[in-house]
């Protein structure tokens, strides 16, 4: 009982000191870590994540369209869902998901979720993506960390109320390492803290993999080379490229710049066959973590360089509106690019990966595919209609740093 009542005072005087960054390791109870991720058409479906610190492997979501508070038998749906371990991790973990199928677009939910021996999370809420063509807005960004700069740049994202967000690798910096598990609750801590909209909405997650994702281990089992982005964010795909609608305006491809998937091969066959589907939608993003058009490394560096071998021609091909690129820790807007040179009719890139990692310094003079370069943390704000598409780079005072914008394309 001694031991007890002081290991409590020790969690209250850690909650008080690291605010933002508590750890999880003083035995939390209840699910905790919650967030949501896109299994399919995120008008009408969503994962919900949480985890446990008990060995227990049932997973329950109540879902409605009202508010319930918390109380789970007044809920209109009930869902069970899955759970997985990590296998080495130091602490006791459970990660649970439960996929919430045949939601109605553009409507909010309240949801908890839990299971009996663990208890129950409070009541949440989230809001579906609306169909057709109605305009949407998210954010941008990757190399994130747990920063001071991380959560700063994390207030100004949730206050543009975003539908989503999407992460482009590089998020928690635990190098695939089961002994890093605190990286990622520190992580989450601050996504749960700070991803809220000015209604309370939890602001779901598209999470592309990076370099720090991975850890060293040669291995065909690719959960062993990644295993917390597969345990984490597994049910966004079976493989670490994917690809999803929003409404009628436009496909956002996640793509694996050879963290796990080389460039060639079957991902490169995938990417063809994508965009050639998403060749009548009028806007078409990628997202990944090397950049094909660096702002701080080697232009001839190899991943960027089999980035622009493999996938530039395609990109070129089906004319990809925009790819958000990262991993550089700047922040970049590039001219329009088609065949490697300038283009009116080419891509625009921005990048590159710096929501809270510390920023690197750029070239004194810009590249030649560079419309704009600095060395400062930024998310990037993106509004879509069928109007066009705005861009702006917000740094951690709110203050546009850089914008663009496309055009609605020409209708024939």
């Amino acid at each position: 009982m001694f031991a007890s009542y002081h290991r409590a005072r020790l969690c209250a005087f850690l909650t008080l000191a690291l605010a933002a960054t508590v750890l999880v390791s003083c035995a939390q109870a209840g699910p905790f870590n919650v967030y949501l991720t896109y299994p399919g058409d995120p008008s009408t479906t969503i994962t919900v994540n949480f985890q446990t610190n008990k060995q227990d492997r049932e997973t329950e979501v109540y879902v409605d369209t009202v508010p319930r508070d918390g109380r789970k038998d007044a809920y209109a749906r009930r869902v069970e869902g899955e759970s997985t371990t990590i296998p080495g991790l130091p602490v006791q973990r459970t990660i649970h998901y439960a996929m919430v199928d045949g939601l109605t677009p553009d409507t909010t939910y309240y949801f908890i979720a839990g299971n009996d021996s663990a208890g129950f999370s409070k009541e949440q809420s989230f809001r579906t993506i609306p169909a057709g063509g109605s305009p949407i807005r998210f954010v941008a960004g990757g190399d994130m960390d747990a920063t001071r700069l991380t959560r700063r740049l994390l207030k100004v994202a949730a206050r543009q109320n975003p539908q989503f967000a999407i992460v482009g690798g590089d998020i928690a910096y635990a190098n695939g390492d089961v002994k890093n598990y605190r990286n990622w609750d520190r992580w989450f801590a601050n996504w749960d803290r700070y991803m809220r909209t000015s209604e309370g909405h939890r602001i779901p997650i598209v999470a592309a993999i990076g370099n720090h994702e991975t850890n060293k281990v040669e291995s065909e089992v690719y959960a062993q080379r990644a295993p917390f982005y597969y345990a984490y964010f597994g049910r966004q795909a079976d493989v670490t490229y994917f690809d999803r609608t929003f409404g009628s305006l436009f496909a956002l491809i996640v793509l694996d710049s050879g963290h796990i998937a080389p460039h060639d091969g079957e991902q490169r066959a995938w990417l063809a066959e994508t965009l050639a589907r998403h060749a009548d939608v009028p806007y078409r993003f990628a997202v990944y973590h090397v950049p094909l058009y660096p702002s701080h490394r080697g232009f001839e560096g190899e991943q960027s360089a089999n980035g622009r071998t493999h996938w530039g021609p395609l990109f070129d091909e089906h004319r990809l509106t925009t790819a958000f690129e990262n991993h550089d820790h700047t922040l970049k807007r590039t001219k329009l690019l088609k065949n490697n040179e300038v283009s009116s009719e080419g891509t625009l890139y921005l990048g590159d990966g710096s929501w809270g990692v510390k920023p690197r310094d750029v070239d004194a003079d810009r590249r030649w595919y560079e419309e704009s370069a600095a060395g400062k943390g930024h998310v990037w704000v993106v509004d879509v209609s069928a109007q066009g598409v705005t861009y702006r780079a917000l740094g951690v005072r709110g203050k546009v740093l850089d914008s663009a914008e496309t055009p609605a394309p020409s209708r024939p």
